[in-house]
């Protein structure tokens, strides 16, 4: 829901809280290493992995292939050199089609052993989809495998991969790029309860405010969305995607790409919603975007006030869902 001017003036400052400086926010500079399946000497698969190039989704020429198979993994591995053991973003591109996998097992070979994550591969083609955070050992080896035993449908889908190292990455991100609004719009406040939308469009990235863990949301209320609980316990609320970027349970660092911006669920325009919670105490998030705008270091979640963000009360009227 969307505030006119006038009432934007009628509601009060948020309280005043204590900065310390740091570098703007932003995704990381770091190390990236992108590995396509047609990379000379990136990429081993058995003569089970066909080769196709019929999508225009793909990343490169083509892209490779399998039939689900539950008697052996069978893993076509993308091979990478990772420069220094530490916390990496994995990303994979693939294409998208009804007729692929629903559940397809991607395989991250980490420094504590190998964790797998389930993709459905009929959906978010054609794109970065971020598998998560993962700390890798420096080497040069395999670090990303596709595995054909899954009991989805259709088949599973090779492409490309995309590693990138975040240490020394920023602690905090905006929800969204920084040139899709004005600082004006993150000192809104919401129509009846702590929290704040952000006029974008639909498709506009949305970015982890901070590491944590994501938890998928898909309701007539929220919509598509997702709970980030972050490193600091509080939980930080997006809603009305038009879809996800990563998957349920992912590890996420600040700045990823966590889905595209909607209008799904509540909602009577594109727009993202997104609020902070410590419990079940919802948080006025404006000073804490504020910060994170301006450069400097945001006040915790739990100093964050718990009124002057919005300007109808609820009264005796039934608390809306958390999200």
């Amino acid at each position: 829901m969307r505030l006119t001017a006038t009432l934007r003036s009628l509601v009060t400052a948020l309280a005043a809280v204590s900065l310390v400086l740091l570098a703007p926010a932003g995704s990381a500079s770091a190390a990236t290493v992108t590995v396509d399946n047609a990379t000379p000497g990136r990429f081993t698969a058995s003569a089970n992995w066909g080769t196709s190039s019929w999508s225009s989704q793909r990343y490169g020429p083509d892209y490779r292939f399998a039939t689900p198979y539950t008697g052996a993994s069978d893993v076509a591995w993308f091979r990478a050199a990772v420069a220094a053991t530490g916390p990496h973003l994995v990303e994979v591109w693939y294409p998208a089609d009804p007729g692929y996998n629903n559940a397809t097992p991607f395989v991250v070979a980490t420094s504590s052993g190998s964790q797998s994550v389930t993709v459905d591969q009929r959906a978010s083609g054609g794109r970065w989809v971020a598998l998560g955070t993962f700390t890798l050992a420096a080497g040069d080896r395999n670090v990303v495998g596709v595995s054909r035993w899954t009991s989805g449908i259709g088949y599973v889908v090779a492409d490309a991969v995309r590693v990138t190292s975040t240490t020394g990455g920023p602690a905090f991100s905006l929800p969204v790029p920084k040139s899709a609004l004005p600082r004006t719009e993150y000192d809104d406040p919401h129509h009846d309860y702590p929290a704040i939308d952000l006029p974008v469009g639909t498709g506009t990235p949305a970015y982890a405010v901070r590491a944590g863990t994501v938890t998928i949301i898909d309701d007539s209320s929220c919509g598509r969305g997702v709970n980030l609980t972050g490193a600091d316990g509080a939980v930080y609320t997006y809603c009305h995607f038009s879809s996800w970027s990563v998957g349920n349970g992912a590890s996420v660092s600040p700045g990823q790409q966590i889905g595209l911006t909607g209008n799904t669920g509540n909602s009577t325009g594109p727009h993202l919603h997104f609020g902070i919670r410590t419990g079940s105490t919802r948080r006025c998030p404006q000073a804490f975007l504020l910060a994170i705008y301006d450069g400097v270091t945001p006040p915790a979640a739990t100093g964050l006030p718990t009124t002057g963000c919005y300007y109808a009360t609820r009264g005796v009227a039934p608390q809306p869902p958390l999200g």
